[in-house]
């Protein structure tokens, strides 16, 4: 995307990051922080269960499944962070779900209609087909699947006035300054301080959640680098 002097990157140069801490995980009752969590994860997980070779059925039963029972046994608050990031916690936890499911020999459908999201499976498979490469493992599709879900989730977070979110969009569609100021009808001065604005806000919006789920700034700076990594 396009960058000029008084541009900054999408995430900057912060070479500091607050103290971080699992408290949104502990406190995961809080119905907006479990809304953000499963809608983060929820797609990345079912890739990666697509990836082990379930077909789309099965795919979407078991991973209803393992979100419900971590919701019935209160699981996500038992995460240890001592024990690394809350990705492979995750994963590991889905892998147990996994092999409990084949043992079991059921679709293991949990939580009947009660379920706190309504999850899109039917667009998580048509995304799982156009994104996911054949030769893909499972660890990197659930990898690359919960970085462009956190994007596609801190952008959808943006506030702003209109012109200012539409002059967003078209920077981060490589459209130069001239075409952004004709079909917004704002000034060059003001479009550009509207895209540093709100990169300053997707920042934001991107590190507050791996910040809660983070231990410490080392770690908050690399997930930071992991998923601009991934995105690239």
């Amino acid at each position: 995307m396009p960058e000029s002097d008084d541009d900054t990157r999408i995430l900057g140069n912060r070479n500091r990051f607050p103290t971080t801490s699992w408290d949104l995980v502990r406190t995961v009752q809080n119905v907006r922080t479990l809304e953000t969590l499963i809608r983060i994860y929820w797609k990345p997980l079912y890739f990666f269960v697509r990836r082990k070779g379930f077909d789309n059925e099965r795919s979407k039963d078991l991973v209803q499944g393992f979100l419900a029972a971590c919701l019935e046994k209160g699981s996500l608050t038992k995460a240890d962070p001592t024990r690394g990031r809350f990705r492979t916690f995750l994963l590991a936890a889905l892998t147990n779900h996994l092999k409990d499911a084949l043992k079991a020999e059921s679709s293991l459908k949990r939580g009947g209609d009660q379920a706190l999201l309504s999850l899109d499976f039917t667009e998580g498979e048509r995304e799982y087909t156009l994104e996911v490469p054949t030769g893909d493992s499972p660890e990197a599709a659930i990898d690359r699947a919960w970085a462009r879900n956190l994007w596609k989730h801190a952008l959808s977070e943006l506030e702003g006035d209109p012109a200012h979110l539409e002059a967003f969009r078209m920077y981060l569609a490589e459209e130069d300054y001239p075409a952004i100021t004709k079909k917004t009808r704002l000034s060059e001065s003001a479009a550009r301080t509207a895209v540093h604005r709100l990169k300053g806000q997707l920042r934001d919006r991107v590190t507050d959640v791996i910040r809660s789920t983070a231990t410490d700034e080392a770690e908050v700076a690399a997930e930071v680098a992991a998923f601009m990594n991934l995105l690239s």
